[in-house]
């Protein structure tokens, strides 16, 4: 795409008009800053005007403003070059803007820049305006698709929104299992869950309407264990001092144990020593097991196992 302001770099800005949609107004289509090879020593705003069928205009008016001060410029079609020219001094910082209708406004040209030699240099720099009367069109209504669904077993995972050009934006899961991605413009999109691989789509939306679309269950997971007991951090003392307590209740009921809750999920039942971090909890129910939680004090640990 074509740059607007190829200028922005010497601290040149462009100030849209503000015109409703049909109204007639100046664009600025162009601003350019002159090259060495171009200026050639030059300190001038360059001006020119067209209208929609890209043909020079005759006989416009524009405004050059700096503080204290304005001059009005009348542009002339038939002019060899520029159609309007303003020479700036040392330390001026104008603006130019259309008359006769709302217009765009170009700001902050100055000279005062370093040296670009040769052609170039302190207050000798140049830039070329083009605006164009045209008519202000409706703006784009905003994209208001929505997307929203039901994720089985899914609360706490994330998904992950895609089109063709790769992944748009993420979102949590809420804990009702709910998801919703709002202000979406017509396009293709898939969702991926990131937390199970699973994957919906591929969705079409116009960039209006709400769809919902549901995720598929999980599927049953294969029980490996009947039950299973889950332990905190294997290099802790309060770990091996558990261990140690539980060794006895272990062998004679054959049970399996560890530290890693991936495993823990292959399990109908689950035990756990004190209260589990909330991620630990939420990935062992997402799995369907049944969750038991032990005292981690020796005492209490010790009753509990009696019982």
């Amino acid at each position: 795409m074509t740059e607007i302001n190829d200028a922005q770099r010497y601290g040149v800005e462009i100030i849209p008009a503000a015109v409703e949609a049909g109204e007639h107004y100046w664009q600025v289509v162009s601003v350019h800053h002159l090259t060495p090879a171009e200026n050639n020593g030059r300190h001038h705003i360059l001006l020119n005007a067209v209208n929609d069928a890209n043909t020079r205009m005759s006989g416009e008016m524009f405004r050059i403003a700096w503080d204290g001060g304005s001059d009005t410029l009348i542009i002339d079609a038939d002019a060899p070059e520029a159609a309007a020219n303003y020479p700036m001094w040392k330390w001026q910082i104008c603006s130019v803007e259309g008359l006769g209708a709302p217009s765009d406004q170009v700001i902050n040209l100055r000279t005062d820049h370093p040296d670009e030699a040769p052609g170039n240099s302190l207050f000798h720099h140049s830039f070329a305006i083009t605006f164009r009367y045209t008519q202000a069109q409706a703006a784009a209504a905003p994209a208001a698709s929505r997307l929203r669904g039901h994720v089985p077993g899914g609360g706490g995972h994330t998904l992950a929104l895609l089109d063709a050009t790769g992944l748009i934006k993420t979102q949590v899961v809420a804990a009702d299992e709910r998801y919703h991605f709002d202000s979406l413009p017509a396009g293709v999109y898939v969702v991926q869950n990131q937390s199970d691989g699973r994957v919906l789509g591929a969705v079409h939306l116009d960039g209006k309407q709400t769809v919902t679309r549901d995720f598929t269950p999980q599927p049953p997971q294969t029980r490996v264990f009947d039950t299973y007991l889950l332990l905190a951090d294997a290099a802790s003392a309060e770990t091996q001092l558990q261990l140690s307590l539980l060794a006895d209740y272990l062998a004679v009921r054959k049970m399996p144990f560890g530290f890693d809750v991936e495993a823990a999920v292959l399990a109908q039942q689950v035990y756990v020593l004190g209260q589990p971090a909330p991620d630990v909890m939420a990935m062992l129910e997402s799995a369907g097991c049944q969750v038991t939680a032990l005292p981690a004090e020796p005492g209490p640990l010790l009753a509990a196992l009696r019982d």
